[in-house]
């Protein structure tokens, strides 16, 4: 599902970010700009991670930015980012971040099968060093179509 869900539209390769607010407020963008959510899904992430904390760094080096679907999910979807440097989103455990995985979906098992696709993806050793290196969405799918395959 997560290689069908991303193209060219919805990632950007090293992105000059500062803070983590401008990582999901670019990769939201990404998201509305795509079709995916409306803008106040943008604004739903920055106040989950404002509210409950930094939850969404999921392991070293690896974000997962989302947000409720009731907060302007029009279609399940999904967007990377990879950083031009990392930057700390708040977690002791994980920080500093350098690739943020964003997701959306509309219903509960949309929600399931993409967080099925990114949990393999988190596990996957080679995912964090990989995903530095991407230069295009030719290099995310050859890497997703060669690991996700293999997980199912």
């Amino acid at each position: 599902m997560l290689q069908d869900l991303l193209s060219e539209d919805n990632v950007s390769f090293h992105y000059p970010a500062e803070t983590w607010e401008d990582v999901i407020r670019h990769g939201g963008q990404l998201m509305v700009d795509a079709g995916f959510t409306e803008p106040t899904y943008i604004e739903a992430m920055v106040e989950v991670v404002r509210e409950m904390g930094p939850y969404i760094v999921l392991a070293p080096g690896l974000a997962m930015p989302h947000a409720r679907p009731e907060m302007g999910v029009k279609q399940v979807g999904t967007a990377l980012v990879t950083l031009e440097k990392p930057v700390d989103f708040g977690s002791p455990e994980n920080d500093p971040v350098s690739v943020a995985l964003f997701l959306c979906a509309p219903n509960k098992d949309e929600h399931i099968q993409l967080l099925t696709d990114i949990a393999t993806l988190f596990e996957d050793e080679e995912f964090l060093d990989a995903a530095a290196n991407f230069e295009s969405i030719e290099d995310v799918q050859e890497f997703l179509s060669e690991h996700l395959e293999d997980a199912y």
